[in-house]
């Protein structure tokens, strides 16, 4: 795995900022949609259903993880846009009779928008980070390190 998608892979696993995955589960724990009636935090089905009983998350760390996803969720989006247009500009211009010159300069834009977003999520895996308790974090890196042997033996 890429340097790249790696360190793309960890704040997916809560904030879902849609790296790798083009379908993205959310945290859907809304104020008004996801309150049982005895008022209390409902936790959605699926992965990160699983992910957040797994890790035994206070509904704190709940809200406090669905505030990272939502700042990161934009950022992040309209970065990959404009590196999923920069990489196809230079396949076109590698195609071309383009310059020697004008490839490297977008080359060099690919590059650092790859950069942004991987430090981007880096910054998102540092946030969710100060919200695990040393105990979840133990837990957090075990349960990585699962899905990394999961994905890599589905190949």
């Amino acid at each position: 795995m890429s340097r790249f998608r790696l360190l793309t892979f960890l704040p997916i696993l809560f904030t879902l900022a849609t790296t790798i995955s083009p379908t993205r589960a959310e945290l859907l724990l809304s104020q008004n949609n996801n309150r049982s009636t005895n008022n209390e935090l409902k936790i959605p089905a699926g992965g990160v259903g699983n992910l957040v009983k797994e890790l035994n998350l206070s509904p704190d760390q709940i809200r406090r993880l669905q505030q990272i996803q939502k700042n990161a969720r934009g950022k992040t989006q309209a970065r990959r846009q404009a590196l999923q247009a920069a990489r196809q500009e230079l396949n076109q211009l590698l195609q071309s009779n383009a310059s020697a010159d004008l490839v490297r300069q977008k080359r060099q834009q690919v590059q650092t928008l790859q950069r942004e977003i991987a430090d981007a999520n880096f910054e998102n895996t540092l946030a969710i980070r100060e919200i695990l308790t040393p105990e979840q974090r133990v837990k957090w890196q075990q349960l990585i390190q699962q899905r990394r042997q999961n994905r890599s033996n589905g190949r």
